[in-house]
């Protein structure tokens, strides 16, 4: 367990999402030194969490470092609140713009692992059409992205008993011996 783990940080919320949409989402910001080096914001994967390995250890990085890092879990993930079938990437997106606006200021480079790669994607998308706010993107890391190949490697693939159900139930669980 890396030291910012064991200090017993504790997550600040922020609720996102109204009615019955919304969620608690489980933040941990830690704030930077006086370098003017910019911030970093981690995004995880699917269903990985603000406690894995990777996001401790960018944390024990920006403490040793001076810099401020910024880390959540999604709705349906870790310590945040909602059930993770309600996840979808709109939901996680919108979670992820109002992390990055209500915790980040100044320059910030958005690192992201797989799933969290296509949401760092996405997010700058987000950040360029909002323009100028409290934080920027001065770049992006991408740890094996995941980008949006559901059209190509999956739908193609459905048979149409499959595509239908998707289309008239909004899910289709596949069998799993787990």
């Amino acid at each position: 367990m890396s030291e910012t783990a064991a200090s017993g940080q504790e997550p600040a919320f922020i609720e996102v999402g109204e009615g019955r949409e919304a969620r608690r989402i489980a933040v941990r910001a830690r704030a930077g030194g006086a370098s003017s080096a910019p911030g970093l914001v981690w995004l995880g994967g699917f269903k990985s969490d603000m406690t894995g390995t990777k996001a401790l250890a960018l944390d024990a990085w920006a403490a040793e470092h001076g810099r401020s890092c910024v880390r959540f879990d999604y709705s349906g993930h870790g310590e945040s609140g909602g059930e993770f079938a309600d996840g979808t990437i709109g939901r996680w997106l919108e979670e992820s713009v109002a992390v990055f606006s209500q915790f980040c200021s100044g320059s910030q480079v958005v690192i992201g692992s797989s799933m969290g790669g296509w949401m760092a994607l996405l997010l700058a998308r987000e950040i360029a059409r909002r323009g100028g706010r409290k934080a920027q993107l001065a770049g992006l890391v991408l740890i094996a992205p995941a980008p949006d190949f559901t059209e190509e490697l999956m739908w193609k693939g459905f048979s149409p008993e499959i595509r239908a159900e998707i289309e008239t139930k909004g899910v289709w669980l596949r069998p799993s011996e787990y």
